[in-house]
């Protein structure tokens, strides 16, 4: 028997398409807490095989491992929050200039038309369609131009991304996932084909 403290728990939309990681305390809070109400209700449908909370009178539990909500939430149409991180992953951390793929630490973002040429509100240069993901290098060349000013082409035009598996935060811990020893193997059927 292992201790249940960190474990996560898979949280599956109806239609068992990843929706987000939550903890396995959470799991059994909205399972019992929204019993009754079908648009917020979870159904656990896995559990850890080794791992159990201990009630009282020496009653074990079992871990939330997979759940899954009662309602479909069509989170697929929304549009997404701009931030750092998504822009990288719009741009599948690759400079926009050079086309040199980086981790995330050593990439900034770049206004294509420069705050200081951007008219007539400066406050509102940094939007989805005026950023783009750039290496430290080719900022600095690109400096205070448009990328026609500075003679450097852009290798996509940048667009507004919609809500899609890879901007889910689960993406990012899919290296310890697929790990020999995760605890969260089960996963991957669940996953497979999303990322």
């Amino acid at each position: 028997m292992n201790k249940a403290e960190n474990s996560k728990c898979l949280l599956l939309n109806a239609d068992y398409s990843p929706l987000r990681i939550i903890s396995w305390q959470k799991a059994i809070i909205w399972s019992i807490k929204y019993d009754n109400n079908p648009t917020f209700k979870i159904e656990i449908i896995e559990y850890y095989k080794d791992k159990y909370i201990q009630g009282t009178n020496d009653k074990q539990f079992k871990v939330p491992l997979v759940a899954k909500t009662q309602k479909y939430f069509n989170i697929h149409n929304r549009s997404l929050k701009f931030s750092r991180k998504n822009l990288f992953i719009r741009d599948d951390h690759t400079c926009q200039y050079c086309g040199i793929r980086f981790n995330q630490n050593e990439l900034t973002y770049d206004h294509v038309i420069p705050k200081s040429q951007f008219h007539p509100d400066k406050k509102n240069a940094t939007n989805w369609l005026n950023i783009a993901t750039a290496c430290v290098k080719c900022n600095r060349k690109k400096s205070n131009k448009t990328p026609e000013q500075a003679n450097m082409k852009l290798l996509n035009i940048p667009k507004k991304p919609f809500y899609e598996p890879r901007y889910l935060p689960l993406a990012k811990e899919l290296p310890t996932i697929y790990s020999s020893d995760s605890d969260q193997k089960e996963w991957i059927k669940y996953i497979d084909g999303y990322f």
